[in-house]
């Protein structure tokens, strides 16, 4: 008995043609990584800069540099590495642009008040960030935030809380927009947050205010700043907001 095996040429050219185009897509790949690393280089860093450091710093920071390979710029680890080295910013873009431009939109944190902690100043900003220490005298240019302890201090990092200080967090941040946006805060000296369901201010030196619950802190706000322009420049005492648009002032 004998076998017969038949020979057929298509057999062959399928199994050609069936790796013959996964091979011209890893060529052609590989042709494309050539053309980009060959012809899209950083050729120029732009910084769109609205903070106190300069175009140089950021630059620095961001780990970028000219001749590198455009689209393998890692913007989110330059990003990270920017906040890491720079601790007064608040937001940080990066992006491509062609042929061979980087765009870092950089945009600063502003002080606005100050934690006294462990014989150190803390400047914050109004969303709590941890801006760095400075001296008692830069320190106390701005308000000083009574009873918020944070868990850790570490510059250039929002704050991380808990317990009750995770409320009084949330009055702060709260409460240092509208301060702000009126043109109250420059006349604050400290704000206590002990007590957050009332927590009190020291305003112009001379008027103890209580704020009530954390609700429509702008309006409260906004309406403390009119009854204070209405009381006199020698008035002492306490203010306390009493409901609705009304303040009740108790003179010493």
């Amino acid at each position: 008995m004998s076998s017969e095996t038949e020979f057929n040429p298509q057999n062959k050219v399928r199994r050609r043609s069936a790796w013959l185009g996964p091979l011209a897509l890893v060529l052609l790949f590989l042709v494309g990584m050539l053309v980009l690393s060959l012809f899209f280089r950083v050729s120029t860093i732009e910084v769109v800069n609205a903070s106190e450091y300069s175009d140089e710093e950021i630059i620095q920071a961001s780990g970028v540099e000219l001749g590198a390979n455009l689209f393998f710029v890692d913007r989110f680890k330059a990003a990270s590495m920017i906040f890491s080295d720079l601790p007064y910013m608040d937001t940080v873009s990066i992006r491509r642009q062609l042929p061979g431009k980087i765009i870092i939109q950089a945009e600063g944190s502003a002080p606005v008040a100050y934690l006294a902690l462990d014989e150190e100043y803390w400047l914050l900003d109004r969303w709590g960030k941890m801006l760095g220490t400075v001296s008692q005298t830069e320190a106390e240019k701005y308000p000083e935030i009574r009873h918020l302890e944070p868990l850790t201090a570490i510059a250039g990092t929002d704050m991380m809380v808990e317990g009750d200080n995770v409320a009084r967090l949330a009055y702060y941040v709260e409460l240092l927009t509208p301060l702000q946006a009126e043109g109250v805060l420059p006349y604050i000296q400290w704000i206590d947050l002990r007590t957050v369901s009332n927590p009190s201010l020291r305003l112009d030196g001379r008027i103890t205010v209580y704020l009530g619950e954390k609700d429509s802190v702008d309006y409260k706000v906004a309406l403390l700043r009119d009854v204070t322009e209405k009381l006199s420049r020698d008035d002492t005492g306490t203010l306390y907001y009493a409901g609705g648009n009304a303040w009740t002032f108790s003179p010493d």
